[in-house]
């Protein structure tokens, strides 16, 4: 019984220490991820009015952004915010600040590879996604 109660307790142990260090993985392996510079492959945008899409635009090879390891950034080319940024993630978002304002857009999908954020606007039941699909 002695026996048991050990290897439970070792287990349990053991579990805690690989789950709670999971987020701290993933947080840090997206920041990797993110670094470098990005091509600006497709730009979205959708509007929907209760629900129902509306209109739908897009803009292809929009140039580059890049992401420098000290939390800052450049859109190369103009066509994504216009210029210098200071960025930060987290597992699901992504601010960044440029001129003293803030924005900040959730993460959709990332790899090594492909990069996907967008940023919604809301007015009442009706909203407008842009969605930024980036790639290495």
């Amino acid at each position: 019984m002695k026996q048991i109660k050990t290897l439970a307790t070792l287990f349990l142990l053991t579990a805690l220490i690989v789950f709670s260090g999971c987020k701290k993985d993933e947080a840090e392996t997206i920041e990797k991820w993110i670094v470098g510079t990005w091509e600006l492959d497709r730009y979205v945008q959708q509007d929907f009015k209760d629900g129902v899409l509306v209109s739908e635009s897009e803009s292809l090879d929009q140039g580059k952004v890049k992401f420098n390891d000290d939390g800052t950034g450049d859109d190369i080319g103009g066509n994504f915010i216009g210029g210098d940024f200071e960025w930060s993630n987290t597992e699901y978002e992504l601010t960044l600040i440029t001129g003293g304002g803030i924005t900040v857009y959730d993460i959709e999908e990332y790899s090594k590879s492909n990069f996907v954020f967008s940023l919604t606007d809301w007015n009442g039941n009706d909203k407008a996604v842009e969605r930024w699909y980036l790639s290495k």
